[in-house]
């Protein structure tokens, strides 16, 4: 078998699998797949979620709560494959970085 043939068998494999498992408690986890992210892609995901986590400290200690502008560097830093929508809907509902992820998740909910 080919390497070509072999890569077709098992994206197909994979698509078979995303379809087949209930993915309702780690739409994270989906996301990821679905977005066909490397390991580095996710770990540049949280390293991204604990820049923005220090922005909002930052912010606080000035007495500033402006979710917008860490919206725009949020989006401006996400992989291209991910939707901010999506993703920020994902990780709250599986509980990740809530205090980060929660109030951009509401503040994209107002804007779309």
């Amino acid at each position: 078998m080919s390497l070509e043939e072999k890569m077709k068998q098992l994206s197909y494999q994979m698509e078979l699998l995303m379809q087949s498992v209930d993915w309702s408690d780690r739409p994270f986890e989906y996301e990821v797949i679905r977005a066909n992210l490397t390991r580095d892609d996710v770990e540049a995901f949280y390293a991204l979620l604990e820049e923005i986590r220090q922005q909002q400290t930052e912010q606080g200690r000035y007495g500033l709560s402006s979710v917008e502008p860490l919206l725009v560097n949020f989006v401006g830093m996400l992989h291209p494959a991910l939707d901010p929508e999506t993703i920020l809907a994902a990780c709250v509902k599986q509980q990740i970085a809530l205090d980060v992820t929660e109030p951009l998740y509401r503040q994209v909910k107002l804007l779309s």
